[in-house]
């Protein structure tokens, strides 16, 4: 397992706080490189996710708790608000993919 990511195993700390930025150019940087970084931990979710339903399945579970899925939008809607729900919705379809 790549190093970085066990450290992002432990409980997150609390929210970070925004870095001031001096110009629009730095900001837009920032931006870019916090999407590299989503879109990465986002794959890894996406792959733990699968071997997670592999697993389940495999002793005879259902793929998805739903039970499982209600707690992870609220977590997301507890952080974020509404617009929080409607991120932990999508990161959940990928990572499940397709119900059919």
């Amino acid at each position: 397992m790549d190093a970085g990511l066990d450290s992002s195993l432990a409980p997150a700390p609390a929210t970070p706080a925004a870095p001031t930025i001096a110009s629009i150019d730095e900001g837009r940087r920032l931006i870019d490189d916090i999407d590299v970084q989503l879109r990465a931990l986002v794959a890894v979710r996406r792959d733990i996710s699968r071997q997670i339903q592999t697993l389940r399945t495999g002793e005879g579970g259902p793929r998805v708790q739903h039970g499982r899925e209600n707690e992870i939008i609220a977590a997301w809607a507890d952080d974020l608000g509404p617009r929080g729900v409607e991120i932990a919705l999508a990161v959940l379809t990928l990572c499940r993919g397709s119900l059919t």
